[in-house]
């Protein structure tokens, strides 16, 4: 289990260290793209937590843009690297940056997929007289109590087909 959460902290760590040892015009750039892979952890994971601590947990419409936004910064890290290793004067570099840009079409790909999974979709609904999230979850119906357009309750209200 471990594993799987540092493989989501590795890009921001690269980055950090990009944005840290850059200067100039792409310093911007490199702190740009650290935000767009350390904001949404910190909003997820930090703000999830604290969210749970208190019996809730966010909508898909937070969710997603988080997904998304960290996607994208995987993404950019990915064409830095490309461009980066574009400039080396190595034998090998077609083949280097043809790897790369296979592994940018493949995380793209999955990334945005399973960014989509795990946000999933959400409406705000009527379940036994009470103001309720139902959550679509591949066919089936999940209910959340409602408590506000950015967050849902934590615990499970009622699940239908």
């Amino acid at each position: 289990m471990l594993f799987y959460i540092e493989i989501f902290f590795l890009p921001p760590l690269a980055a950090l260290l990009v944005a840290l040892r850059t200067s100039g015009k792409k310093k911007f750039l490199a702190w740009g793209i650290f935000a767009l892979l350390a904001l949404p952890l910190v909003v997820a994971g930090g703000g999830g937590l604290l969210l749970s601590a208190n019996g809730l947990a966010w909508r898909s419409c937070v969710k997603l843009p988080l997904g998304f936004a960290y996607v994208a910064g995987v993404l950019a890290l990915l064409v830095w690297a490309g461009v980066f290793v574009w400039r080396i004067e190595t034998v090998g570099r077609w083949f280097l940056v043809a790897v790369i840009g296979f592994i940018a079409l493949v995380v793209g790909w999955y990334g945005l997929l399973f960014s989509a999974i795990w946000a999933g979709q959400d409406k705000v609904t009527e379940y036994k007289g009470q103001e309720v999230v139902a959550e679509h979850v591949w066919m089936d119906v999940d209910y959340y109590a409602y408590h506000g357009p950015l967050v849902r309750g934590k615990d499970l209200l009622g699940h239908s087909n």
